[in-house]
């Protein structure tokens, strides 16, 4: 990439070059979280399915970024963590439907907003429908590994893998 610079008759080339990891445009898989939010609007916990990336496909008309609250005063990020306060979240209704107005479907003041544990079986009946392989045989070597995989709340222990998706239409 060559940017050119002109300042009062003078030329200057300047290359800007940076480096891209292999792995980045090889990711095409998402893990599935059920992990606890902080729902300032209603003061109260909410277990609700996020995920560690932006997905590929229709289900990214279901997912949102949010701002997420610490948990607690005393959690911190590690200096060595990639996380930040934004999480992937899965939401009820398509981001191209309309809101209502404050408080619409596309509101955390809207208390079925997310989709949460009792909604693990329509979740996956989706996925199924619209093209995603639930990779099963990584889930499971994820779980015996014990390793908190991805995503932004990287110190949250409490935080539950679901499963492990890629699309592949």
């Amino acid at each position: 990439m060559r940017l050119i610079i002109v300042i009062k008759s003078f030329q200057f080339y300047v290359s800007i070059s940076y480096m891209e990891s292999p792995f980045a445009s090889a990711n095409t898989s998402v893990v599935l979280y059920l992990e606890p939010y902080l729902n300032t609007y209603y003061k109260s916990y909410q277990n609700i399915i996020t995920l560690s990336a932006m997905p590929t496909g229709p289900l990214a008309q279901l997912v949102s970024s949010i701002s997420s609250p610490k948990l607690s005063p005393f959690q911190e990020c590690s200096p060595f963590s990639s996380a930040s306060h934004c999480t992937f979240v899965l939401q009820r209704y398509p981001n191209n439907q309309p809101s209502y107005g404050a408080g619409g479907r596309h509101s955390a003041k809207n208390a079925d907003f997310f989709m949460g544990a009792e909604d693990i079986p329509s979740v996956f009946s989706y996925l199924q429908q619209n093209g995603y392989l639930i990779d099963t045989s990584l889930t499971k070597m994820l779980f015996k590994s014990n390793i908190n995989v991805g995503g932004n709340s990287d110190n949250n222990t409490s935080r539950k893998m679901i499963c492990m998706i890629q699309y592949a239409p």
